[in-house]
């Protein structure tokens, strides 16, 4: 679901766009297109839920800060993705962080504009009912990956949902670090899963690329 053409809606709600930062009305949904440098939140754990954002350039990374100050990756959000939809449809407030891991570009759809939607499009209804079963699979899913499966498994699986959802791009908007944190291990302990796939030649690896060399051998650990 790409943000330049939402399923749920007429295709040209989010083309023609032509001022940045900017609320706008065009086709059937009011929003308003906001670039978000480097580093900086667009929105913090405990913040009241003013709407949700659709990624549209660049890389979102929500996330939540133990007690002890380490950090848990929920998910990196890649352009076409939707975020804080679950929080926003519920009310109250937003669940977790979420800081842009490079400058992006993304959509905002208030509160008020969701609310007027669900009344009136079914087929936005559905969309936004699809977005939220999805994210409680994909919870579910982490939650089953982080309690049962080895660390070379969780690796294999989320760098196969890496390479599905940067759509060919190989250079990573992230550290190891964050990566280390998505699937619940040390930093070390990723670095020596990666260079174990690397020796055996089902990936490459470069400063701040992966490319994924033998896919059938990263889908077999999944068994």
């Amino acid at each position: 679901m790409k943000a330049a053409r939402i399923e749920s809606t007429n295709n040209s709600v989010f083309t023609n766009v032509r001022e940045p930062e900017e609320s706008i009305q065009s086709g059937a949904i009011g929003f308003t297109r906001k670039r978000i440098q480097k580093n900086n939140e667009l929105f913090s754990q405990g913040e009241p839920a003013k709407g949700f954002f659709i990624v549209e350039k660049g890389s979102i990374r929500s996330y939540r800060t133990g007690s002890g100050g380490r950090q848990q990756t929920f998910k990196i959000y890649t352009p076409g993705t939707w975020v804080g939809i679950r929080d926003a449809a519920l009310g109250g407030t937003y669940l977790h962080h979420a800081i842009a891991l490079v400058d992006s570009t993304v959509l905002f759809i208030e509160e008020k504009e969701l609310r007027r939607l669900l009344v009136t499009d079914p087929e936005f209804q559905n969309s936004v009912f699809k977005e939220v079963t999805k994210e409680c699979v994909e919870a579910e899913n982490k939650i089953y990956s982080l309690g049962t499966r080895q660390v070379h498994a969780k690796l294999s699986e989320f760098l196969l949902q890496l390479a599905d959802s940067m759509d060919g791009e190989e250079e990573l908007p992230f550290t190891r670090e964050v990566m280390a944190s998505v699937i619940g291990v040390t930093t070390e302990t990723l670095v020596r899963a990666l260079t174990d796939f690397k020796s055996r030649g089902w990936i490459d690896i470069g400063k701040k690329r992966i490319s994924i060399k033998n896919e059938l051998a990263l889908r077999k650990l999944l068994d």
